[in-house]
């Protein structure tokens, strides 16, 4: 599964990563913690608060959005965005 994180101010991305993970789809995700720690990393930022209202964006809808209020730390940019890209196999199911 890939997975695309942006960061974004008024609405233009300033900074974004796509990272594969070994995970074939969502569903088969028990903790989304190191998934977001990955993608984090990847952007040089500190590790949002993960809430249950992202997991269940992430499994409903396959993208959540991470305000200000979700970083322990003073942020640059507006919000992080990430969606999730479903494999082959899974769209077609």
């Amino acid at each position: 599964m890939r997975i695309w994180a942006a960061k974004r101010t008024v609405n233009k991305i300033i900074g974004d990563v796509v990272l594969s993970f070994d995970i074939r789809t969502k569903v088969e995700v028990d903790d989304w913690n190191p998934v977001i720690g990955a993608l984090a990393e990847a952007l040089n930022l500190a590790r949002p608060v993960l809430l249950k209202k992202h997991i269940r964006d992430l499994e409903q809808f396959s993208h959540t959005a991470f305000l200000s209020s979700d970083f322990m730390e003073p942020i640059d940019f507006d919000k992080l965005t990430v969606e999730i890209f479903p494999d082959q196999d899974e769209k077609r199911n």
